[in-house]
């Protein structure tokens, strides 16, 4: 599953004008990253959770497994707004965030969960995929469909004022 657009197809409505990228290189991100989605969902008392999944952007929309009982579930049972980023964990930064509606979808995960394993584990720790796979019964599918997406990138200007040091 990969992600295609062109700068006049659905992702680039999706982006924000002060994006930092265009429509291409969010697409770009999107496919080859492997930075997780970090999605802030709701809580009972009001208050964001925020949770990693390992996604998968098609059709401008991001896809993750999970248990059907966790609590990202059961938050966005009770109310589909999010918030998501996917950026790097160590400077220089650079990443997307926006907001969108999530909700857990009927459907078979295992196509996705192998998807979603080959993607991230990249052919390491064959245990945990195996394990992540037998358990393919008992996942959940989260869908997240963006309202709004944003990107930034402070790599030149980071490496700029270390370069300067």
């Amino acid at each position: 599953m990969t992600c295609t657009t062109r700068s006049d197809g659905p992702l680039a409505s999706l982006l924000s004008p002060k994006s930092k990228w265009p429509a291409e290189t969010v697409a770009e991100f999107l496919n080859e990253t492997r930075f997780p989605i970090r999605i802030a969902s709701v809580g009972a008392k009001g208050y964001p959770q925020i949770t990693s999944l390992w996604f998968v952007f098609q059709e401008s929309r991001f896809f993750c497994c999970t248990q059907p009982q966790s609590l990202v579930c059961r938050q966005l049972r009770a109310n589909a707004r999010v918030g998501f980023e996917i950026a790097a964990n160590e400077p220089p930064y650079f990443g997307i965030s926006g907001q969108g509606d999530a909700r857990v979808v009927t459907g078979d995960p295992k196509a996705l969960l192998h998807t979603l394993t080959d993607r991230f584990l990249e052919g390491r720790d064959p245990k945990l995929k195996a394990w992540l796979l037998s358990r393919s019964a008992t996942e959940a599918i989260i869908e997240v469909e963006p309202e709004r997406i944003t990107s930034w990138d402070f790599r030149k200007r980071m490496s700029a004022a270390t370069s300067k040091r």
